[in-house]
């Protein structure tokens, strides 16, 4: 398939263009016109670079690229030395950010709500990525544990695990706001930063935190195999923690 034509296709599925992001969502490096074999991966690295030329694959899908909008655009050090080699091997660069982690569908947060059985009342949106939900402490600790992630688990002294919030990645910023909008007992995210937690624990809250790059797999493996299978292309998700 031609890798413009991919990119059309994909932007209209995710529906990239109505989204505000800090990532610069589809086709962020040009590479050889004719797709043929894609990997797909949560953060593009030198590993995956590497596997992509060992391999001959022309194309590597991303969810968390190498080009973000509140970064330094020079070019210098290991940016240079990644994309020098990208430019040169004719590898084509996506990457779809936000828009994968709020699509009712195959989205992050949607396919992690699934894979724990939370009852869901509220998808994700362009305003709110996350999602509400119900579920209990014996379900929910049982269905982690089943990812077969490390996480941490911060326990509530007495709110029991009813109503729960999951934005995935780094959602902490949405913490409070669920708690006074929503009235949430649960919150599970990916990564957290120490204040977050304080707040979290003067809410008295339960806190799941599974690691961003955890948190953030699904999306891409179904994507990945939505295009499999819709384009006939072939497509191979790396997970390289």
């Amino acid at each position: 398939m031609n890798n413009l034509k991919l990119e059309k296709k994909i932007n209209k599925y995710l529906k990239s263009n109505n989204i505000k992001d800090i990532s610069i969502n589809g086709l962020q490096i040009e590479g050889k016109k004719n797709i043929n074999k894609i990997i797909t991966c949560i953060t593009i690295n030198n590993l995956i670079i590497k596997k992509c030329i060992k391999n001959k694959y022309n194309t590597i899908i991303c969810h968390h690229g190498l080009l973000w909008k509140n970064e330094n655009l020079n070019i210098i050090g290991i940016k240079k030395k990644i994309i020098k080699n990208i430019l040169i091997n004719n590898i084509n660069i996506y990457c779809w950010h936000l828009p994968l982690d709020i699509h009712p569908k195959i989205g992050n947060n949607i396919i992690l709500a699934k894979k724990i059985n939370v009852n869901i009342k509220k998808l994700p949106n362009k305003n709110y990525p996350l999602i509400i939900g119900y579920n209990n402490k014996k379900k929910i600790i049982k269905k982690i544990l089943k990812l077969n992630i490390k996480f941490k688990f911060i326990k509530s002294k007495k709110k029991k695990i009813k109503k729960i919030a999951i934005c995935t990645g780094k959602g902490d910023y949405y913490i409070e706001k669920c708690i006074l909008k929503y009235n949430i007992d649960t919150y599970i995210t990916g990564e957290i930063s120490e204040y977050k937690i304080i707040l979290s624990k003067n809410y008295d809250i339960n806190l799941f935190i599974l690691g961003h790059h955890n948190s953030e797999i699904y999306g891409m493996k179904t994507l990945s195999k939505k295009i499999n299978k819709k384009y006939n292309i072939y497509t191979k998700f790396i997970n390289i923690k």
